[in-house]
């Protein structure tokens, strides 16, 4: 008899976000990937029928769906049992690459409990009867039921164990008496250059993984940040910009900011320092700081606000109404042509999102994460929503339309990153409430954030009012309309005499040669608080204008 399976892995946003550099992040959504790529391979060689993911060929997303035959709860347990020896992989991949001295501090025992314990594991199955539909709607509802039945283990009791920082349900994975005071690293862990461990970094032993398989040339946030405005330093300051690419090659160092910003440098600087690799001389350490300060002064001198350089971009983007879509297709082929297209589209995110100097983290299906430099974000998170509909729309059932809603959290640089990521996702939950809509979010460094959304069709208004405020749209008319909305909220006066005030102030507010007209959505106290929290986003990204030529 033919069985529909499907397969679902976790945990997956809380576990690829539970990060400190985003080398982290990326191996921990590499590493999801690869257990799920891992189990479609298995599940092709007991001659299962493909269908999320169509072929082994395409990146496994966490959620797997394919048809079998024979006994599906046999195939299930195997297909258990190959992630868990996935994992157990690349726990001795990463175990051997840490210097013998490490390697005898870990606790084995505990990291044995912790590699087969970590990973969820669930799988339904139904008979598949020629009713496609109504068999994919009855495993879905199971899958839903067993998920909802978790496990909850008792985890290995240490009372005088550290937590992991970045899972605190998890132990360190290092013996108790290798901690010191109790709650350090190991002092030959921190040495060790596979880990990178910063003191009160305790690990767990998935956070080992993360931490191992952490690809160099995965782009810091300070970096990203900085790609907004690496483009004109050749321009603006060309002998410094060749000067510090020498000693980025030279020092093997993988992110140029790490040269541009000094406190970056000496932080880099007192790690080699410590580990016995610095080999620099007064004078190369004067040229180097001479370069970037040059570098600095050039984007002063383009009157570049400086905060500008501390802000990069969090992108998160969903398809919308997915399970809806899915609910429609009558067959496997359906599904499986579908399945193609997402594989395309994932495809396409990549060269978008390196297209736009940005870093993708995961693309599953329809679910896209990605970090950009702040001036390419929106521009970003566009051509994903065109790139999406253009790719799916031609296996869409019942002439549904293909529609993307998308988060993008400006945040600083040295903000946590598990935080940024989590606002990132909020705001992404706040498009999705009208659903075919961007919203942004800026939270700065200090004081309250701002958040906007609006549908896809008013993404223009963005390049309207950025290039306003570039052109010399007073900096105070946001301010000015904040007050207003204050000053007139108990009254609710009606839209005209509400517009009649607010194209007052932007005629005090805008040069001559600006012809900006207040947008017509704005009719109530509301809306017009909602386009004030735009205004003063694109307030700020019009900072970013300041490398192009002087208007």
């Amino acid at each position: 008899m033919r069985y529909l399976l499907t397969i679902a892995l976790g945990p997956v946003q809380e576990f690829i976000a539970a990060a400190r550099r985003t080398a982290d992040l990326t191996a921990g959504s590499q590493l999801l990937s690869d257990i799920a790529q891992d189990i479609a391979q298995f599940l092709e060689s007991q001659r299962a029928t493909l269908i999320f993911p169509s072929r082994t060929q395409q990146a496994a997303p966490n959620k797997l769906l394919c048809i079998v035959e024979g006994e599906p709860h046999k195939i299930a347990q195997q297909a258990k049992e190959r992630a868990l020896q996935k994992l157990r992989a690349e726990w001795n991949q990463a175990f051997s690459k840490m210097s013998a001295d490490v390697q005898q501090l870990i606790d084995i025992e505990l990291v044995n409990w912790q590699l087969k314990n970590f990973l969820e594991f669930y799988a339904a199955w139904v008979p598949l009867n020629g009713d496609y539909k109504s068999a994919r709607t009855r495993v879905e509802q199971i899958l839903a039921g067993r998920k909802a039945l978790r496990d909850f283990k008792q985890p290995y009791k240490y009372p005088r164990h550290p937590k992991s920082p970045l899972d605190p349900a998890m132990d360190s994975a290092f013996k108790t008496e290798a901690h010191g005071d109790g709650f350090s690293a190991p002092a030959a862990a921190q040495a060790d250059p596979q880990l990178r461990l910063k003191p009160r970094e305790t690990l767990d032993a998935i956070s080992l993984i993360k931490r191992v398989r952490g690809e160099r040339g995965v782009p810091s946030t300070r970096e990203m940040a900085f790609r907004a405005f690496e483009e004109i330093l050749p321009r603006e300051a060309l002998d410094a910009y060749r000067a510090l690419q020498h000693w980025q090659e030279k020092l093997g160092i993988d992110d140029f900011s790490d040269l541009f910003y000094q406190e970056n440098w000496r932080r880099l600087l007192n790690e080699r320092i410590r580990e016995g690799q610095r080999n620099l001389s007064a004078d190369d350490l004067a040229e180097i700081e001479q370069s970037a300060s040059k570098l600095h002064r050039a984007l002063r001198e383009k009157k570049i606000p400086y905060e500008c350089l501390s802000y990069y971009a969090v992108l998160v983007a969903d398809g919308d109404r997915m399970g809806e879509t899915l609910n429609q297709m009558t067959t496997p082929e359906q599904h499986q042509a579908f399945s193609e297209r997402l594989s395309v589209f994932a495809q396409e995110v990549q060269c978008i999102v390196d297209r736009h100097k940005g870093h993708l983290v995961y693309c599953g299906g329809d679910d896209v994460l990605a970090l950009l430099p702040t001036d390419r974000a929106l521009a970003c998170a566009y051509a994903l929503r065109q790139s999406f509909e253009r790719v799916l729309q031609s296996v869409m059932p019942n002439g549904r339309r293909a529609t993307l809603s998308a988060g993008i959290a400006i945040v600083h640089a040295m903000e946590n990153l598990q935080i940024a990521i989590g606002w990132a996702r909020q705001t992404e939950q706040q498009a999705k409430r009208t659903r075919d809509a961007l919203a942004v979010a800026r939270y700065p460094r200090s004081g309250g954030a701002n958040r906007y959304s609006a549908p896809w069709e008013r993404y223009e208004e963005w390049n309207t009012w950025t290039e306003a405020f570039h052109h010399g749209l007073a900096d105070g008319f946001p301010y000015e309309l904040r007050q207003l909305v204050a000053e007139y909220r108990a009254l609710n006066p009606d839209g005209d005499l509400l517009r009649r005030e607010v194209n007052r102030v932007l005629a005090r507010k805008q040069k001559p040669n600006l012809p900006l007209e207040i947008p017509a959505w704005v009719t109530s106290i509301e809306t017009l608080d909602a386009f004030v929290e735009m205004l003063l986003i694109a307030r700020f990204l019009a900072g970013y204008k300041r490398k192009e030529a002087s208007p």
